[in-house]
């Protein structure tokens, strides 16, 4: 009786042991799942040596270094919230400047963020040279030092894609701390017909040019993490699988 018993709770251990380690296991995948605020996932030194390599002259896209497009930039604010002279606007990759030397003129100040000096000297030249003075070029790894409070706009395109989602939350969550009341952000946000929402992200290493979806609930999400109102999000079908969602969140006070 009394073997029998103690075969009873070996077997009760075993099963306690191998239950422990399935909890332990999704309670891993759900935490994984949460919101990081810090930015843990990176792939900033990806995107560093793709600008080292002339990203935007070799892009089939981009047509060099020119004043191609740009317009889009202007258009997508004016959707949702009139531009104004006294405004300071931050740009989220802001490239070689392109989208910039639309919104310079019409603004105040226009911060440009990008990953480092390869593709910010690039701007600084294509943007004085066109008559732009003021444009202040900003590292994306000093972003939350070097830009002041007092912002009034975050814009951003084609760039949320290609970044991990620790990066993204974590511009949403510093920039919006320097948004004045009513202040806030204009972005665009992939979403394509075959995402695997929780499941991918862009690499830290070795990804090349990521694309990242981001579904509706997840910006309900992005909004409620950055402390901000999501007022709107307007959707465009980009092509028969894709999906452009810009978002307009702003700070309430």
């Amino acid at each position: 009786m009394i073997n029998k018993i103690k075969d009873r709770l070996r077997v009760l251990r075993r099963r306690l042991k191998a239950l422990k380690g399935r909890f332990a296991s999704v309670a891993g995948k759900l935490r994984s799942r949460e919101p990081k605020a810090g930015g843990h996932r990176s792939n900033l030194d990806e995107w560093k040596q793709l600008q080292n390599d002339h990203y935007f002259e070799n892009h089939p896209c981009y047509k060099g270094i020119s004043e191609f497009g740009g317009q889009e930039a202007v258009e997508a604010i004016q959707w949702f919230l009139p531009i104004r002279p006294e405004m300071r606007i931050a740009v989220i990759g802001c490239g070689f400047g392109r989208e910039t030397l639309k919104l310079a003129p019409l603004v105040k100040e226009v911060y440009g963020i990008d990953v480092n000096s390869t593709i910010l000297d690039k701007a600084v030249a294509f943007l004085s040279e066109r008559g732009v003075g003021n444009f202040t070029p900003v590292l994306a790894e000093t972003f939350p030092q070097t830009i002041p409070s007092g912002l009034d706009l975050v814009f951003s395109i084609v760039v949320m894609q290609h970044l991990t989602r620790d990066l993204v939350r974590n511009y949403f969550i510093e920039l919006g701390r320097k948004l004045t009341a009513g202040g806030g952000f204009v972005v665009q946000f992939l979403d394509v017909n075959t995402a695997d929402y929780e499941g991918t992200d862009a690499p830290e290493h070795g990804g090349g040019e990521p694309s990242v979806s981001w579904s509706h609930w997840q910006l309900v999400g992005l909004a409620d993490l950055a402390g901000l109102k999501l007022v709107e999000i307007r959707t465009q079908l980009v092509t028969d699988v894709a999906l452009w969602h810009w978002v307009y969140f702003r700070k309430e006070k």
